[in-house]
C-alpha cells in the first residue's frame, strides 16, 4: 500500500471500531474520492477472511473456561493495546482477529489468578520471525487484565535482545510519561505499569530496583524483562527470597520465556523421576535451566508459557524429570499451542518450497533464490570478493531502489550477510563490502555513463522484472521509473559489522528509516529483527535444524515487497532450508491430528522427522530422545521372528495361541497347494495376491519389547509397492523337518496333509532371541534348480514375495550339551505357559522403487500413531 492508502485504512479501521457505519465514513471528508473503491475493497477482503485457529493440546480438555465468565468490560490492558495495533500501528481487522483468538487460547489455558495453587507449563510455537512477540504482549495484557500482578519476560543472552524486547513492550504496553509518539498512553493513575527494569541497554534487572511492595495485592501489576543471565537472575531469586512469604504464596505469576530452545533447556542434569532413588552419578541441571526453575518454585501461584519458533528441543525434554531441590524439569506438561501462519507471512515453505508429504511431489517456492557457487566460497576465503557478493550487492541497490519508487522511501531497508562466527572473518569481510560498495557510490555519483547504469538497467530487466510480472504485474516499471530513487539511496546506505567486537548496533527505534549492509554472525543469528530486510548473502553452515533455522533472518512479513527480497546461498544450504520447511509441515499436521483426537501431552509426545545429514538439535538437549523409523525399504531384506517373551511366559503363552489361530486361518484360505513346489518339509502355494499377506500380517502379534520386527513399517513398504505393480503375487511355503522327530512333535495348523513336523530353534543364553530361524536354503523356493545356491532375493521377481513359516517346538534345545551359550526354550516345556511357537520370515526382491526411509527423534512422551 502506499503511504496514502495506509492511513485510509487506518482511519477507517478505528472510526468503524467506534460504532461508525462503514457508508457514512466513506462518504465524509475522512476518505479520499480517488481511494473510496480500494478501502471498500480492503474491507471487503477483511471480512471474507476466514479466522484459521491455533492448535491446541490440552491436559485436561474438560477444565472449566475461566475466562468465559470475566467481565471484560473492566479490562484496560487489552483494549487499549488493541486500539494501538489498529489506529497506530495499522493492523488489519483480521490480523488483529486471528490474534485476539489466539491469545485468548493461551490465556485459558493459564490457571485462574486468585486459585490458591497452580503451576502452569505450556509451550507456544510459532513461526520464525512471525509475530510471537506480538502474541505475547497480547497475552500479558489480558493476563494484567484478569489478574495476574507479576510478569517476568526472560529475553534472549545479550543486552541488545533484551533491549528491544523492553523497548517493544514500553511501546505497546507500559508508556511512557511523555506520551511521545508511536507509543501507547501512559495507563491513568492505579493502572501504571511498576517496572523493575529498564530500556536503555545497560537496563537489566538490578536487585536495588526490587521493592516488594509494588508486588501487594491493590497494586498495578509489575514488570521485569531479563536476560538469560545466572547473575542477574540469582538477583531477583534473592530478592525474592527477601520479600514475605505471604506475598510470595498470594502474588499471581507469569513467566514468559522468548527463544525458549536457547539457554531455557537442561543441558546437563540426570533423568530423575520423582519417588524413584536419586541416581548415585545424579548431575544437577545446567545453569539457567535450574535457575528457571528455581524461580517457579518459589511461588504458589506461577504459570510458565515458553515461546519459540525452533521447538524441536523443548519436545524432547523428559516430560517426568525432576529435581530434588529445583523440582519438575520445563516439559509443557498443561499444554501445547502452534500458532496459524499470520496472512502475508514468508517462512521457509513459501521461499524455499518443500516435499509435500503424501505424494513426494515438491511444492514450489518463490523465485527469489539465487545460487553461491563453490568458487564464490573459495575466492571469500582467499580474502578476495566474489561474484555473488557483488551481484547481491547490487540486488540491495536495485530492491531499495523500488521501494522508494513503490512508496516507501524512509522504509527501513536492511542487507543480511552472513558468512561466519568467528570475528576476524567478519571484520575482513566488511572491509571488502566497505570498499567495494564506496566504489559502486562514488561511479553512480561520478562515472554514472561509464558503465554501471547500463549494469544496473540489465540486471533489473533480466532479474528483478520477470519476477514482479509473474506475481504482481501491476507493480512491474521500467529501470527509467526507479532510477532517481537509486542516487538517494546510495546515500542512505551504512556498512556496520555487527559483533561484540565493534560494538555497532542496528537500532531502528532511534533510526527508523535506517539503510545498513550488516555483516555479522551470532548477532545476527537469533531474535534481533532485522527490519526492511530485502536482500542476504548466507553461506553459514549449520547442522542443526534449531539453529540453521533461526539464522535465517529473511523470514517474516516482506508484504508489498516480497518480489524484491533475494537470498544468495549454496545450493546445499537451499536443499536444507526446503527440507526443514517439510520438518515444520510434519510436525504440525502431527499436531492437528493429535488435537482432533482430544489427546494430551502427556499421552502423546511430538515426532520430529530425522535428516539424513543434519541432527534435529545439539546431542546434549536431545541425550534422552530416541529415534524411531515409520517408513523402512526392506529392498533385498530377510525379516525374521526370532524374538519371543521368553522371560514372560503368562504374554508368551497368550502369543502364541493368538499366533497359532492366525496361521491356521491363513493357511485354510490359501489357494491350491502347488504340487511340484511342495517336498517332505511342507506345502507351497504359489501366487497368492498381496491382500491375503497383509491380512496375515495385521493378525499376527510381536511383543512389544521383545520384538526384532516393525509389522507395522513391513506391512506399509508392501502396500506402497504393491501399489507400484511390485510384491504382487506370493510365494508361501511351511518349513517343517523332513522327518518328524518325536520329541519335537507335530504342530496341527489345518494342512491339506495333516501335522506338520515342528523344528528345533534353541535360544540365546537368557535373552529373549533365537538368533536365527530360517535355514539359507528356503530362500529359495520358487527358484529354478540353476539358481539355487546364488543370491536368491536378486534372482526373484519385484513382483514375486516369499513368505517362510516356521513351526517352532516348545521342546526345542532338548538334545543340547551343557557348556555352550545355547539352551532351551523353556526349562519346563510340559509346564503350564510353555507353548509351541509359530515364526515366520520374509525374503524380499531386490525393489524398482527408489528407497524411502523416514525416521522421527521422539521424547519421553514417544509418539504413536493416531487413527
Amino acid at each position: 500500500m502506499t503511504p496514502a492508502q495506509q492511513q485510509a485504512m487506518r482511519t477507517i479501521r478505528a472510526m468503524i471500531d467506534l460504532g461508525h457505519p462503514v457508508e457514512r465514513i466513506l462518504n465524509s471528508d475522512l476518505i479520499q474520492n480517488d481511494l473510496r473503491d480500494f478501502v471498500r475493497d480492503e474491507l471487503q477482503r477483511d471480512e471474507s477472511f476466514v479466522l484459521t485457529p491455533a492448535r491446541t493440546l490440552v491436559a485436561d480438555p474438560n477444565r472449566p473456561d475461566w475466562l468465559r465468565d470475566l467481565d471484560r468490560s473492566e479490562w484496560y490492558y487489552w483494549p487499549t493495546l488493541r486500539q494501538f495495533l489498529l489506529v497506530h500501528k495499522g493492523w488489519e481487522s483480521s490480523v488483529l482477529r486471528s490474534l485476539d483468538d489466539s491469545s485468548d487460547r493461551i490465556l485459558r489455558q493459564l490457571a485462574v489468578p486468585s486459585a490458591d495453587r497452580f503451576d502452569i507449563r505450556g509451550l507456544v510455537l510459532g513461526f520464525v520471525q512471525s509475530g510471537k512477540t506480538a502474541n505475547y504482549t497480547a497475552l500479558i495484557a489480558k493476563a494484567a487484565d484478569a489478574g495476574y500482578r507479576f510478569v517476568i519476560v526472560l529475553s534472549g543472552l545479550d543486552n541488545g535482545l533484551r533491549r528491544q524486547t523492553q523497548l517493544r513492550l514500553k511501546r505497546e504496553l507500559v508508556g511512557y510519561a511523555d506520551n511521545r509518539p508511536g507509543t501507547v498512553r501512559l495507563p491513568p493513575s492505579g493502572r501504571q505499569w511498576h517496572e523493575f527494569t529498564r530500556d536503555d541497554l545497560n537496563g537489566d534487572f538490578d536487585a536495588r530496583v526490587f521493592s516488594h511492595a509494588a508486588l501487594q495485592a491493590g497494586q498495578p501489576p509489575v514488570l521485569a524483562v531479563m536476560k538469560k543471565h545466572g547473575g542477574r537472575m540469582r538477583q531477583l531469586l534473592a530478592s525474592i527470597d527477601h520479600a514475605p512469604t505471604a506475598l510470595r504464596n498470594d502474588v499471581p505469576v507469569l513467566v514468559i520465556d522468548d527463544e525458549a530452545d536457547q539457554a531455557s533447556v537442561d543441558t546437563r542434569g540426570s533423568y530423575q523421576i520423582e519417588d524413584e532413588p536419586l541416581d548415585p552419578d545424579y548431575e544437577p541441571p545446567s545453569t539457567i535451566n535450574g535457575l528457571i526453575r528455581e524461580l517457579l518454585a518459589r511461588f504458589r501461584r506461577c504459570a510458565y508459557v515458553a515461546y519459540t519458533a525452533t521447538p524441536f528441543a523443548n519436545i524432547l525434554i523428559p516430560h517426568d524429570a525432576t529435581d530434588p531441590r529445583v523440582g519438575n524439569d520445563l516439559y509443557p506438561k498443561d499444554f501445547i499451542v502452534d500458532l496459524p501462519k499470520p496472512p502475508g507471512y514468508f517462512g521457509a515453505e513459501e521461499i524455499f518450497g518443500r516435499m509435500d508429504a503424501a505424494t513426494g511431489a515438491e511444492v514450489g517456492g518463490l523465485d527469489v533464490i539465487r545460487e553461491v557457487t563453490d568458487a564464490d566460497i573459495v575466492a571469500l576465503q582467499n580474502g578476495e570478493i566474489p561474484a555473488s557478493l557483488k551481484t547481491a550487492v547490487m540486488d540491495f541497490i536495485l530492491a531499495g531502489a523500488a521501494r522508494g519508487q513503490r512508496g516507501s522511501p524512509d522504509a527501513a531497508a536492511t542487507m543480511l550477510i552472513h558468512a561466519s562466527q568467528l570475528i576476524v572473518v567478519q571484520a575482513n569481510l566488511r572491509r571488502l563490502v566497505s570498499e567495494h560498495f564506496s566504489e559502486l557510490r562514488d561511479e553512480w555519483r561520478y562515472q554514472r555513463t561509464h558503465g554501471i547504469r547500463e549494469r544496473l538497467n540489465k540486471r533489473w530487466e533480466s532479474e528483478f522484472r520477470p519476477t514482479t510480472r509473474s506475481r504482481h504485474l501491476a507493480r512491474d516499471v521500467s529501470f527509467d521509473a526507479i532510477e532517481p530513487h537509486i542516487g538517494p539511496f546510495f546515500e542512505a546506505v551504512q556498512v556496520r559489522e555487527i559483533n561484540s567486537a565493534t560494538g555497532e548496533v542496528l537500532d531502528y527505534e532511534r533510526e527508523p528509516s535506517l539503510k545498513a549492509i550488516a555483516v555479522g554472525g551470532n548477532r545476527l543469528s537469533r531474535g534481533l529483527t532485522l527490519e526492511g530486510l530485502t536482500v542476504s548473502f548466507f553461506i553459514r553452515r549449520s547442522v542443526s535444524y534449531d539453529t540453521l533455522m533461526q539464522m535465517g533472518r529473511w523470514f517474516g512479513f516482506r508484504s508489498g515487497y516480497e518480489d524484491l527480497t533475494r537470498i544468495h546461498t549454496t545450493t546445499e544450504l537451499q536443499g536444507w532450508f526446503n527440507d526443514l520447511a517439510f520438518v515444520e509441515y510434519r510436525l504440525r499436521d502431527d499436531i492437528q491430528v493429535y488435537e482432533n483426537q482430544g489427546l494430551t501431552p502427556h499421552q502423546v509426545g511430538m515426532r520430529i522427522w530425522q535428516h539424513p545429514s543434519m541432527q534435529v538439535t545439539s546431542p546434549l538437549k536431545r541425550r534422552f530422545a530416541s529415534s524411531t523409523t515409520i517408513a523402512q525399504s526392506y529392498s533385498m531384506a530377510l525379516e525374521q521372528t526370532f524374538k519371543f517373551p521368553l522371560r514372560r511366559l503368562a504374554d508368551l503363552a497368550v502369543q502364541a495361541e493368538s499366533n497359532r489361530l492366525s496361521v491356521r486361518d491363513f493357511v485354510a484360505r490359501l489357494p491350491v497347494v502347488d504340487a511340484e513346489l511342495s517336498d517332505a518339509k511342507g506345502p507351497v502355494w504359489r501366487d497368492v495376491p498381496a491382500d491375503r499377506i497383509m491380512d496375515f500380517l495385521r493378525s499376527f502379534r510381536v511383543d512389544d519389547d521383545a520384538r526384532n520386527v516393525s509389522l507395522s513399517l513391513i506391512s506399509a513398504y508392501i502396500d506402497r509397492l504393491t501399489g507400484a505393480g511390485e510384491l504382487v503375487s506370493w510365494t508361501v511355503a511351511v518349513r517343517g523337518l523332513q522327518k518328524r522327530i518325536r520329541k519335537l512333535g507335530a504342530a496341527d495348523w489345518g494342512l491339506p496333509n495333516g501335522p506338520i513336523a515342528q523344528i528345533s530353534r534353541s535360544r540365546l543364553g537368557e535373552t529373549d532371541s533365537l538368533g536365527v530361524i530360517v535355514d539359507p536354503e528356503d530362500e529359495a523356493i520358487g527358484l529354478s534348480t540353476t539358481e539355487r545356491g546364488r543370491n536368491a532375493r536378486g534372482l526373484r521377481s519385484a513382483e514375486q514375495g516369499l513368505l517362510l513359516l516356521y513351526p517352532i517346538s516348545r521342546y526345542s534345545g532338548y538334545d543340547i550339551q551343557e557348556g555352550g551359550n545355547r539352551r532351551p526354550l523353556f526349562d519346563n516345556p510340559d509346564g503350564p505357559s510353555a507353548r509351541d511357537l509359530v515364526g515366520w520370515a520374509i525374503s524380499f526382491p531386490r525393489s524398482n522403487q527408489p528407497e524411502r526411509i523416514e525416521a522421527f527423534l521422539e521424547g519421553t512422551a514417544g509418539w504413536r500413531p493416531v487413527e
